[in-house]
């Protein structure tokens, strides 16, 4: 689901989303194994709520700018559009966003009643990250890692999460910035019943649990980090990308269900493990793996309720190709041994990982 959901919005004060924001980072030394990030958790949603109660008056909106730099650009923006008002008097752009804001009410209210009661999900991401911070060797000594999670509201909108990475100097040194923002309408649990007035996509609601933010931003954090200086040519490439992807999720987080993790019932989960030797054989006797053309086996990475198409059962979960990726990279993990995600990563070749692996599931 990362940052993939196209939705149609029925009500005036929904507002589309452009883009989100990915960039790389550099692995550095493994002298970094034992220093823990700074996470720090931000409530945007918070402030935008107060101005709601209190009034935006002249110089609020230049005043949270400069308080959240970065974060307000990409949400101001992109997330929301409201780029069209800077060129609106300061009179009429500060009158449209108190109307904003108190066209939604009923939005901060639903989240406010509802995050009161659930807030495991941060410390579930600050355990994920700082298990990720050490295994992956992501800093040096003159680079301190700092994590902001920052909430939002998009309105529904095109994309659930982004994330942003900055390199601030700091008394002669580095410092890592990296922004994580997620948008708290979108994960409201599948039981919320405003969700079933939208034009969601049908799978939207495998991915609307609370806990999904902290899984979503990590897979977000991977993704900033690797995939744009990530080659792939091939099926495999991809597949062996996204079981990086995925593998690399699943030890963030090493007390929860593969299946609560990726977007799966235990049911489908079930249906994988015990029809993988039949996906691996469709695979290769359609010469998939090393095949050039996206058209021709994009729709194993698609998400949705089912992977559609000729040669797969109707009962067949979706992104298959992710899961056979999964399952080459935990079979090359368990030929290394001793192994950590700075190795599985600066690997790129993906036929180098699956003659490592050995992977052959069907006996």
């Amino acid at each position: 689901m990362q940052n993939s959901i196209k939705i149609v919005r029925p009500y005036h004060w929904i507002y589309p989303l452009v883009s989100a924001i990915l960039f790389s980072c550099t692995p550095g030394s493994k002298e970094s194994l034992n220093k823990t990030p700074k996470i720090e958790f931000k409530s945007f949603v918070n402030e935008l709520d107060g101005l709601r109660i209190n009034g935006c008056k002249s110089g609020d909106i230049v005043a949270l700018k400069n308080k959240h730099g970065r974060f307000f650009d990409l949400w101001w923006y992109e997330v929301m559009g409201l780029g069209v008002l800077n060129m609106s008097p300061d009179s009429v752009k500060i009158a449209q966003f108190q109307y904003w804001l108190n066209q939604n009410a009923r939005v901060f209210l639903w989240v406010k009643n509802h995050y009161e009661k659930d807030r495991e999900y941060q410390d579930l991401l600050s355990n994920g990250l700082t298990r990720l911070h050490g295994e992956l060797n992501a800093f040096n000594d003159t680079q301190i890692a700092e994590f902001v999670v920052y909430d939002y509201l998009s309105q529904f909108s095109n994309y659930s999460t982004f994330t942003d990475e900055q390199v601030v100097k700091e008394n002669g040194k580095n410092r890592k910035k990296f922004i994580l923002a997620y948008s708290k309408e979108m994960f409201l649990n599948d039981t919320f019943p405003v969700y079933g007035q939208l034009d969601l996509p049908s799978f939207f609601t495998k991915y609307c649990a609370t806990n999904q933010i902290a899984y979503q931003l990590v897979l977000g954090y991977l993704k900033m980090r690797y995939e744009p200086n990530y080659v792939r040519k091939s099926m495999l490439d991809e597949a062996v990308f996204q079981g990086k992807l995925w593998h690399s999720a699943l030890e963030a987080f090493p007390d929860k269900k593969p299946w609560e993790i990726l977007g799966y019932t235990e049911k489908e989960w079930e249906w994988l493990q015990a029809q993988e030797g039949q996906i691996w054989k469709h695979f290769i006797d359609n010469k998939l793996l090393f095949n050039t053309r996206f058209q021709d086996y994009k729709r194993y990475f698609a998400y949705g309720l089912k992977t559609f198409g000729g040669g797969v059962p109707e009962d067949c979960p979706p992104l298959i190709g992710n899961y056979i990726g999964l399952k080459i990279v935990e079979a090359w993990v368990k030929e290394q041994g001793d192994y950590n995600l700075y190795d599985l990563w600066k690997i790129q070749d993906a036929n180098t990982v699956l003659q490592q692996s050995t992977y052959n599931p069907i006996k």
